[in-house]
């Protein structure tokens, strides 16, 4: 089976199995956030929080809000990934809190710009 042949294959799969295949999309996903985590230290680098269900991954200087936009939430996983694992200091951990007081106190956000 070449590449053409086992695409069009995949694609009538998926729609045939959406909730096998969703299921799989969301463990993979899970899987490329938990080696980011990892990676990452797996707490909050500001207050030390380590529940992964509020840990947020925050670009240090800025633009994740548009860079997600540009690339959507898988993409962006596996870049972060691989620029984590190349050496870049460009992400970090922070807690939900954390990262919404951080994003108040830069004027990350169009609404707090607006305050």
């Amino acid at each position: 089976m070449n590449r053409e042949e086992y695409n069009k294959y995949m694609r009538k799969w998926q729609r045939e199995h959406p909730e096998a295949f969703n299921l799989i999309l969301r463990r993979h996903y899970q899987k490329l956030r938990n080696e980011i985590l990892s990676l990452l230290g797996s707490k909050c680098i500001r207050c030390g929080f380590s529940d992964i269900r509020a840990l947020q991954i925050d670009h240090v200087h800025g633009g994740g809000t548009k860079e997600r936009k540009n690339y959507g939430s898988m993409p962006l996983y596996r870049k972060i990934l691989k620029e984590i694992k190349a050496g870049s200091k460009d992400y970090q951990l922070l807690c939900a809190n954390c990262n919404w007081i951080k994003k108040y106190e830069n004027k990350e956000n169009s609404y707090i710009r607006s305050l």
